[in-house]
C-alpha cells in the first residue's frame, strides 16, 4: 500500500508540477487575450474621444456659422429694403446704388 501512496498523482510533486505548469500556461494565454482585448479598446477609447472632440468642434462651427448667416441675412434684407423704389423715382435712377453712380447719371443727362 505505502507504493500506491508515493506514485498517487495527487501527492506526487512532478505531477502536481505539471498540473500547475499546464494551469500556468492557460493563464498567460487567458492574460494575453485580455491584454489585447484591453488595448483595442483603449485604442478605440482613444478614437471616440478624438470624435467627440471633433464633433463638438464641428458643433461650435455650425452655430458660428448659423449666427453668420443670420446676421448676413438682416443685412441683405436692409439692403433690399434701401433698393426698394419710392413712388415718384424715374426709370432712370432706379438701378443706381451709390453717390457716384447718381452723379454720373446726372452729368450723362445734364
Amino acid at each position: 500500500e505505502t507504493v500506491l501512496v508515493l506514485n498517487n498523482e495527487e501527492t506526487c510533486p512532478a505531477a502536481e508540477l505539471k498540473k500547475l505548469q499546464v494551469k500556468n500556461e492557460k493563464l498567460r494565454g487567458e492574460l494575453t487575450r485580455v491584454e489585447n482585448a484591453f488595448t483595442d479598446y483603449r485604442e478605440k477609447h482613444e478614437i471616440q474621444v478624438g470624435l467627440v472632440s471633433e464633433l463638438g468642434e464641428k458643433t461650435a462651427e455650425i452655430a458660428r456659422l448659423a449666427e453668420e448667416r443670420k446676421k448676413l441675412q438682416e443685412e441683405l434684407g436692409a439692403l433690399q429694403l434701401s433698393m426698394t423704389p419710392v413712388e415718384d423715382e424715374l426709370e432712370a435712377a432706379r438701378g443706381l446704388s451709390t453717390r457716384a453712380e447718381l452723379i454720373e447719371k446726372i452729368r450723362v443727362l445734364g
